[in-house]
Formats: structure tokens, C-alpha cells, sequence
């Protein structure tokens, strides 16, 4: 059984793509960027080449975590893709050029969700335990808790590279509610992705908060839902004092993966 409604939880539990790192508005820049320079990219729109990327993306990033390909392979088989399905030449040259120029505007153009660092510090205010839960690997996930000035908050950070074990499974997060020594009841977990973020936490018995910023239907009004991180107090009553409200906020924050 989950956190009953009321009772603040001693843990909380955040996804880190498009949840805390804004992914998706730093994929989105870096894809233009590229898009400019390959030419067989000018028939697609920036939302289709964001759309198709994201399915590549996501298929690549399984190989990683599946230890079948390195990062550095999937970024540039990923482009390889991408440029075929254009209509372009299969050249790994090239895709290895536009895969580099991807990861190098991508790395500084870096932000996080609006509010999101605000929360995290009013929860550590409260001497509530925050932990980071991700479907990444380690280098890659630390990376940016430090270039998005999370790592003086000091969270834990539990990915799946470290327990071989991806949401939705119950093991990563049995491994969260270990390492900073609650139980399940005694937790939250706010995340993006419905299928592995908040069907994960159910499973696990944990009270699951969705952050909804692109306005998608709920497959369950009964889960709580976040559209934004602002205003502060509004987030902070849903998270911690395990409210059923919606909090509509002021909007979506910025445009904008787990």
C-alpha cells in the first residue's frame, strides 16, 4: 500500500530525463543545429526529424543498457538511421561527423525543467530524502546532475546500469527505498514516463506523482498530476503532502526522456 493521502513521505523519488534535465528542449536545439547541415534532413521538418530521432533514440539507448552497443556506438548508428530514412547515403563518416556535432551542442545547451530545482531543495528543506531513479548509465546521469547544479543537494542517484535493472521493474526502486533506508509506503516518486515511472512505482507499492507538462490524457485520474513545477508551494503540496489535486500552475515551463 502506498503513502495514504495526508501523511508526508520521508522519501522522494524523482526520474531524471524530461522529469529534472530537461532532454527534450536540449534534443530539440541540438537537432536543428544539425538539421542545417545535412542536407538529406532538408525534406523533414524539425518535428518530424525530432519525432523520428526520438524513435531511434529510444531504440539505441535499449541496446546500451542492454550492453550490446557503447554510447558512443548508438549515437552514431542512430544518425546512420536517420540519414537512410531521409533518402541519404549510408555512410558512417558522415554520421559519425553529425553525431558529434549533435552531443556537442547538445552537452551546452543543457537546462532543467522550470522549478524543478526549486523543489528539490524545498523537499531537502524538510529533511525529506530525495533520490534520483533513472533508466541511464552512471557517467552519463551524473554528468548532468553536476552541470545542472544538483550534486550540492547531495541525492542519491540509483541508475540502471548499477542494478541491472530497468523501470518498471520493482528491483530499481527496492534498491532506491534501500539506500536511503524507507519503505515503500514511506515514499513518492514523480516522474514523466506513465509506463516505467509511474506503473514502476505502483508495483512497487509506491505513491507515483506525474508530471504531465505536454497536457497528455491520464490513463488514471486517481494518480496525481503536476502539468508544471510552478508555483513552488502548489508542487510542493501535491509531492509532499500527498494531495490527489492536479496543479495546473502557470503553464507548461519550457518545451521539451526516463
Amino acid at each position: 500500500m502506498s503513502a495514504p493521502a495526508g501523511r508526508a513521505p520521508r522519501a522522494v523519488f524523482f526520474d531524471l530525463d524530461d522529469t529534472i534535465f530537461d532532454h527534450a528542449r536540449a534534443t530539440r536545439v541540438a537537432l536543428a543545429a544539425v538539421r542545417d547541415t545535412e542536407p538529406a534532413f532538408a525534406g523533414w521538418s524539425l518535428d518530424e526529424l525530432d519525432r523520428r530521432h526520438r524513435l531511434v533514440l529510444e531504440a539505441w539507448h535499449q541496446e546500451v543498457l542492454a550492453g550490446r552497443a557503447t554510447i558512443d556506438q548508438a549515437r552514431v548508428a542512430r544518425f546512420g538511421e536517420l540519414i537512410v530514412a531521409a533518402g541519404g547515403p549510408d555512410d558512417g563518416d558522415r554520421a559519425s561527423t553529425l553525431a558529434a556535432a549533435y552531443r556537442s551542442v547538445y552537452t551546452t545547451t543543457w537546462f532543467t525543467v522550470p522549478g524543478a530545482i526549486a523543489l528539490v531543495e524545498a523537499i531537502r528543506a524538510r529533511d525529506i530524502a530525495v533520490a534520483i531513479v533513472t533508466n541511464n548509465v552512471l557517467v552519463e546521469q551524473q554528468l548532468k546532475l553536476d552541470r545542472c547544479g544538483l550534486t550540492s543537494l547531495r541525492p542519491t542517484l540509483v541508475t540502471s546500469e548499477e542494478i541491472g535493472q530497468q523501470k518498471p521493474a520493482a528491483a530499481i526502486f527496492q534498491a532506491a527505498l534501500d539506500r536511503v533506508g524507507v519503505t515503500a509506503d514511506e515514499a513518492v516518486m514523480v516522474g514523466d514516463a506513465w509506463a516505467t515511472d509511474i506503473e514502476g512505482a505502483r508495483r512497487a507499492g509506491i505513491r507515483p506523482v506525474w508530471l504531465n507538462r505536454f497536457r497528455q490524457r491520464s490513463p488514471d485520474t486517481t494518480v496525481a498530476e503536476l502539468r508544471t513545477f510552478e508555483p513552488l508551494e502548489q508542487a510542493l503540496a501535491v509531492v509532499v503532502r500527498s494531495s490527489p489535486i492536479r496543479a495546473e500552475g502557470k503553464g507548461q515551463g519550457s518545451e521539451g526522456r526516463g
